[in-house]
């Protein structure tokens, strides 16, 4: 019996497609209770990610921290608060202010691919040695990885400034 051999742009579509579309769905949720589980999916795809790039640590802390942590963490909360403050403090965004993120999402997303294209190729010729020390993995990243640290650091500062903004209430 010969085995089942998946092309590996196939994995990374189908886990590309379960995160995004859990994203959206964690994003745009009526229910809070759905909005987390599709949360701790999207976390999942992240996982699987990490799996795909043979990195089993890495995933294995992603499930841990952020699906069994922060999903939780999030799942308490909406339990023990009392259902007429949560529906105080829900406002439904206006259609244009959806859009104007849509678009300030794709901007970034151009912004990162040109930052990322004009840059080239920065990977080592070498991959580091196995037996790599965890004090070593900052001089590692930081000298032989110097573009996708760049990248990533963009994008957690949008991720923070959008966090900030999604957090200010209106008084």
């Amino acid at each position: 019996m010969m085995p089942l051999v998946i092309p590996s742009d196939l994995i990374f579509v189908l886990l590309a497609a379960i995160t995004i579309v859990s994203a959206i769905l964690a994003l745009h949720a009526k229910e809070l209770i759905y909005g987390a589980i599709a949360l701790g999916l999207s976390f999942g795809g992240m996982a699987g990610f990490f799996v795909f790039l043979d990195a089993p640590y890495l995933a294995m802390l992603q499930i841990a921290v952020y699906g069994g942590a922060v999903v939780v963490l999030i799942l308490f909360t909406i339990m023990l608060v009392r259902r007429e403050e949560t529906d105080a403090l829900s406002n439904p965004s206006e259609d244009g202010q959806s859009a104007v993120g849509l678009w300030l999402a794709g901007l970034l997303a151009v912004a990162i691919s040109g930052v990322a294209a004009l840059a080239g190729p920065t990977l080592p010729s070498e991959p580091p040695p196995g037996d790599l020390p965890v004090s070593g993995l900052g001089l590692v990243i930081t000298a032989e990885y110097p573009i996708p640290l760049v990248i990533l650091a963009l994008l957690i500062s949008a991720a923070m400034i959008g966090a900030l903004v999604l957090a200010k209430l209106e008084k």
